[in-house]
């Protein structure tokens, strides 16, 4: 089904998306628009506007103290959620901090953008996210715990956690002293990195721990950034520790059928403890999924995605591009710098599918030599060179962890053979044609080497052949000194040393030399 909206959808999109922004501004402004007033001015989106904008009013307006229901309504309640605060947003959704009711507990709830129900991919990869990550039920997964739509507001609840997304340690360890705040930062991060097919909000979630408990000790995110600069043996420890973490939770998602498509740091978060978690499957592709995703489509944030990814290969994107996507995040944990980098779009796939990112040592000398071979195999560019499962990557960083021997092994001659063909693929043709163009010269001259010494050949030969016929009636008169014979035999000796002449021919002309000389003897004697 060809899901491209048109023309006129997108004007009406854009509309609408200008309406909400407006209403939106004036509630924050502490005003309290009519919604007729916005029916009467844009009637042909009447029927949308009765039902957006009362939702807009009940998300934006958080309940004070003693606020009395009101049309049987409590403003800033979605269904069993009352509204906190908003903590992020993106092409893909909205993130609330909020408040289960009946269980008082606190949540993240994730809304789906009222512009965005307009079109049917954007609710169907929504509703996809909610029920791929209510599926997966492990420890580095964030957890749903309710999915509903609510007076037309989609959304569904997850747990919400203190912590820091990947994407945020990384700017932290590049800012001058490389060292981050002890404290965690917000659950919830906008999206910074360009996006190809629609942003996606960091939605994490994990109970905080009781304030005792964080009272106890540092928080462990504190501890993962402070413990040293980046050349500092235990922060490469620490980032094995949560390679680990994001790989074995990604095996355990394939293991169900369900390949995340948009692993980066933006994606993975860490808590308190330093646990690690997965989060965002708004990309998701499950084994049951069909006709969602077209043939050709870009998925993910670009200089992430794998080279099957970039370059639309469809039926190749598997498994492995979320090993290759990890491998990605750990390298540049590892040296502070993009694997993959770019002035524009069009660079950044390009690089992406061609171009071999520089050794994480050749960045930063202190990188253990096991953990960059691991690394640089899960970002090998033919998913044939990867692990071949998350749980082979999980299994080589666990080695590495409790220093034994990793299985991961530097890139054969053959293969590295092959990457620089790859990556200088344009010298390569240059120098084919330029071999071609030797060689059909070389053929050339060949040709007119073989034809050249063809026809002296025969010229010897027929020399030659003249020659013994002059010898042979001058030997038997008898007389070795006779002028005729002599030039003869002058002849056939100079010929016979150019190597042209036929052995048959050549056996001729020494017998009859031989008997000349014989003949010269017996002159003498």
């Amino acid at each position: 089904m060809n899901t491209t909206a048109s023309p006129e959808n997108a004007s009406v999109e854009a509309l609408l998306s200008q309406i909400t922004d407006e209403f939106l501004a004036r509630l924050d402004a502490g005003e309290q628009p009519d919604i007729e007033e916005y029916v009467q001015r844009y009637p042909a989106l009447a029927d949308v506007l009765r039902q957006v904008l009362p939702a807009l009013t009940v998300l934006r307006q958080p309940p004070s103290a003693g606020e009395a229901p009101a049309d049987g309504l409590v403003s800033g309640v979605l269904g069993d959620f009352r509204i906190v605060r908003e903590v992020g947003r993106g092409g893909m959704g909205v993130v609330y901090e909020a408040e289960q009711i009946s269980l008082g507990r606190r949540v993240a709830l994730k809304v789906l953008p009222f512009a965005a129900t307009m079109d049917a991919r954007q609710l169907q990869r929504f509703h996809n996210e909610a029920r791929a990550a209510a599926g997966l039920h492990q420890e580095h997964i964030v957890p749903v715990h309710a999915v509903g739509c609510e007076r037309g507001i989609h959304f569904y609840a997850m747990q919400f956690i203190e912590g820091r997304t990947l994407a945020e340690l990384i700017e932290q360890q590049r800012a001058p002293g490389g060292c981050a705040a002890s404290e965690p930062t917000a659950a919830y991060t906008p999206k910074r990195e360009e996006d190809v097919s629609a942003a996606t909000v960091e939605v994490s979630a994990v109970q905080t721990p009781p304030p005792e408990a964080a009272a106890a000790e540092t928080p462990a995110v504190g501890r993962a950034t402070t413990s040293g600069p980046i050349g500092d043996g235990a922060y490469f420890r620490r980032v094995a520790e949560w390679g680990e973490q994001a790989a074995e939770a990604l095996e355990y998602a394939h293991s169900v059928g369900i390949v995340h498509r948009d692993v980066k740091p933006a994606n993975l978060m860490v808590d308190s403890q330093s646990k690690l978690w997965v989060t965002d499957f708004g990309l998701a592709r499950t084994a049951g999924d069909s006709g969602l995703t077209m043939t050709g489509d870009l998925l993910g944030t670009l200089r992430y995605m794998s080279p099957e990814q970039a370059l639309a290969k469809h039926g190749l994107v598997d498994h492995r591009t979320d090993v290759y996507s990890l491998g990605v995040t750990l390298y540049e944990l590892l040296t502070l710098r993009p694997a993959v980098d770019g002035k524009d779009r069009q660079e950044i796939l390009k690089r992406i599918a061609f171009e071999e990112p520089t050794a994480p040592r050749s960045l930063n000398s202190a990188v253990p030599h096991e953990l960059e071979t691991i690394v640089l195999k899960a970002m090998a560019k033919e998913p044939s060179e990867r692990c071949t499962t998350a749980k082979e990557l999980a299994d080589d960083l666990c080695r590495f962890l409790e220093d034994k021997p990793v299985l991961a092994r530097r890139p054969s001659l053959m293969q590295r053979a092959r990457r620089w063909t790859r990556r200088n693929r344009s010298l390569v043709g240059s120098l084919g044609a330029g071999l071609l163009l030797a060689a059909v010269a070389l053929g050339g001259s060949v040709g007119w080497a073989v034809r050249d010494r063809a026809a002296r050949q025969d010229e010897a030969e027929r020399r030659v052949s003249e020659a013994l016929a002059e010898m042979e009636p001058a030997l038997r008169v008898g007389n070795p000194y006779a002028p005729d014979l002599v030039r003869a035999a002058r002849q056939a000796e100079s010929h016979l040393a150019s190597n042209l002449v036929g052995a048959e021919l050549r056996e001729r002309a020494e017998q009859l030399l031989a008997d000349l000389a014989m003949l010269e003897e017996l002159e003498l004697i």
